[in-house]
């Protein structure tokens, strides 16, 4: 069923297009709201990924099942709506490159805002470290900031490891989930 499925959306079936929604906007919407818990969110990626599903239909493989190929769509839109989000969220890095900043670790109360305690300490991280972070935080992957700095994908998770450590001892008080916005 799936081959021919496939088929029939390849050739620009609306009626096969609207069979392949009807089964499976629910599980994808089950999926997306396991992953986000928003409403929201999970109906905009549902929506994105049968608008990809529908514009790169002439890629689907007739071999492949109909199930795993929609979730790789879902998957990958899943991904670039959470990098946006995270975009839209990312600070800006003037503040750490600011050469004003004291050499000792600062000693934060309870009361002080955690962002600037984080942007505080990695301002105090190595130039490398801080560049690694960085590009993180504007959600590259490791793959994509070990290319573009020319080091192994390894290189860079160990140096992600080594900073979230940094942050950790100079910000006992910071929440892992705090430091979790930096992990892949």
């Amino acid at each position: 069923m799936d081959r021919a499925l496939i088929n029939s959306i390849r050739k620009g079936d609306e009626l096969a297009f609207r069979q392949a929604y009807d089964l499976f906007h629910e599980k994808l919407y089950a999926y997306f709201l396991q992953k986000t818990k928003s409403d929201d969110i999970s109906e905009e990626l549902v929506q994105l990924t049968f608008i990809k599903f529908w514009r790169y239909r002439h890629k689907l493989n007739a071999a492949l099942p109909l199930s795993w190929q929609l979730f790789r769509i879902a998957k990958t839109s899943m991904i670039d709506i959470l990098r946006r989000h995270a975009a839209n969220r990312t600070v800006s890095f003037q503040v750490i490159e600011q050469t004003d900043i004291p050499e000792e670790a600062p000693h934060y109360s309870a009361d002080d805002n955690k962002l600037t305690a984080i942007m505080n300490s990695l301002a105090h991280l190595s130039p490398m470290r801080r560049r690694i972070i960085g590009f993180r935080l504007e959600g590259l992957s490791n793959k994509e900031i070990a290319d573009s700095l020319s080091i192994s994908k390894k290189t860079v998770e160990n140096q992600i490891n080594r900073a979230v450590r940094e942050i950790r001892k100079m910000n006992e008080y910071i929440s892992i989930l705090a430091l979790l916005m930096l992990w892949p």
